[in-house]
Parts: C-alpha cells; sequence; structure tokens
C-alpha cells in the first residue's frame, strides 16, 4: 500500500516502474486492453459486486494480488478527496525509441500492411504541462484514431494521476512516446507533413488540405509552440472563433482544440502527403 502511495509522485513512479489508476472503469479499460495490474485495491464494502465485475475473482482474472480495503486505507493511497472504490498498479509500458514509428515492430505493429504509412497521424504535444489537458488530447487521440501520441521533454507526464483520469482509459489506447524530440519522431516520418496548431496565424482548418503520413503539434495555450517545433512545421493551421469573443475567450486551451482537429483529420479521406 505504501508503494502504491508512492506513485502519485513521478519520481517514484519512474523509480518503481509502475502507475496507478483510480476507478473501476479506467482499470477495466487496462484489463479489456489485455493488461495484468500488479495489485489491486477494492473497497471492502463492494468487493463482492466490484470482483466479478472487474473479471477479478475465479478463472481467467489477472494475476494480481487483490485487497479489500476500508475508505481510510483508500484515502491515503488514492490521489482524490474522495478515493475510487478500485484502484489498480499497472507496470509502466517499455520505453519506445521513435525509430519505431510507424514501421515493424512500432506503433503499426509488426504485421503493418504495405503503404499503412502513408495512413500514419502522430499527435505531438509539445510543453504541454496541463494534465488535464493532456488527457483530453490523449483521449481525442484514441477517439479519432491517431497511430500514437508522443510529448515534448517537460510535458505532463503521461502516466501521473491526473492525466489518467481526464484520459478515461485513453493511456491503455494507443502508443506513447513520452519525453522525445520532434525531430527524432519526424527521422523515423521520412515525407510526413508537419501540421502546427496555432491560434491566429495558420490557414483555417477546414480549408487546410491534410494529408498523411503526418505529425499534429499542438502546444500550450498560452506560448504556443515552440521555436523547435516551429522549425519543423510545415503547415500552420488554425480554428477560427467567432468574432467579437469577450476578452478571455481568444483561444481553446489545448485538449479542445487538438481534439477538433483531430476530429477533422478524421473526418478526411488519408490523402497521401505531395512534396
Amino acid at each position: 500500500m505504501k508503494r502504491a502511495a508512492s506513485l502519485r509522485q513521478r519520481k517514484f513512479r519512474e523509480r518503481e516502474g509502475a502507475f496507478l489508476v483510480e476507478g473501476a472503469d479506467l482499470v477495466a479499460a487496462g484489463l479489456a486492453a489485455g493488461l495484468r495490474p500488479q495489485v489491486v485495491f477494492v473497497c471492502a464494502e463492494r468487493a463482492l459486486e466490484l470482483s466479478p465485475r472487474l473479471g477479478l475473482s475465479g478463472e481467467g482474472g489477472p494475476a494480481a494480488a487483490v485487497y479489500p480495503v476500508t475508505e481510510r486505507v483508500a484515502a491515503k493511497i488514492s490521489t482524490l478527496e474522495t478515493p475510487a472504490d478500485v484502484m489498480a498498479v499497472f507496470a509502466l509500458p517499455e520505453r519506445r525509441a521513435p525509430s519505431t514509428l510507424p514501421g515493424k515492430g512500432g506503433a503499426l505493429g509488426e504485421d503493418a500492411p504495405s503503404g499503412a504509412v502513408g495512413e500514419v497521424l502522430v499527435v505531438y504535444a509539445d510543453g504541454i504541462g496541463d494534465p488535464g489537458n493532456m488527457g483530453t488530447l490523449m483521449r481525442a487521440a484514441v477517439a479519432f484514431g491517431a497511430t500514437a501520441l508522443a510529448t515534448a521533454p517537460g510535458s505532463a507526464d503521461l502516466y501521473g494521476p491526473k492525466t489518467v483520469r481526464a484520459g478515461m482509459g485513453a493511456v491503455f489506447g494507443l502508443p506513447l512516446f513520452p519525453e522525445v524530440r520532434l525531430a527524432d519522431v519526424l527521422a523515423a516520418l521520412p515525407g510526413a507533413v508537419v501540421y502546427g496548431l496555432t491560434a491566429h496565424e495558420g490557414a483555417p482548418l477546414a480549408a487546410a488540405a491534410l494529408r498523411r503520413p503526418a505529425v499534429l503539434v499542438v502546444g500550450a495555450e498560452r506560448p504556443g509552440l515552440s521555436r523547435e517545433a516551429l522549425a519543423h512545421v510545415t503547415r500552420l493551421i488554425t480554428i477560427p472563433l467567432a468574432p467579437g469573443l469577450p476578452v478571455g475567450v481568444e483561444s481553446l486551451n489545448a485538449g479542445v482544440a487538438g481534439a477538433i482537429a483531430l476530429y477533422e483529420f478524421s473526418r478526411r479521406p488519408a490523402a497521401p502527403a505531395k512534396g
């Protein structure tokens, strides 16, 4: 229990090679992805109800220790004011090198069909520090069929409790490449178009020609795209807002803006990049 509680901090997640997942739906998402938790904590009052629902009892359940815990003990583990009924510790995935994207053994799997590289769409979070925005972006990447999500060094931790909760299970839904340089991502995707999502300076999203393979770079709301990212951007795109907006509503946060752009990619045919 002390080990699980320590995973609230990034340094211990990295040291232990594990992260904490809070909530029955999120734990279920990990199990559905075929992952086996290292340990599961279940509210003692609901253990009989929740264990069968999650497949934590009987044959075929995960090879994990399952502990019924009191609310007082759960509060010592949880990051929430009101602890979730189910919490689990999962192993951190082995870090993949950007060079594995998207070829054999990479984001598309070992049996990726020829021509699959032309369908690739990688989301690159450029310095997004807010866990809620990062989780929202990750969730949108899964929902709209992105190939993978990568983050710049210094971004919010993809496996932090707030990010995992905001992602609603998306942490289990696509390949993640935390803290990698955009240049290294692009080295694995020759010919990819690099779209930089910006608040004002780009072409209107609806009118932009969206080609693949592509990398969609999403920066934090206030600082926008970093200089390093801008040096690699092929095309800037912008989501136009309604005129005459009140002060404070001149832009969208990173999670919302990224979700809109990903939706626009999803509704367009995966036309190949040109030049």
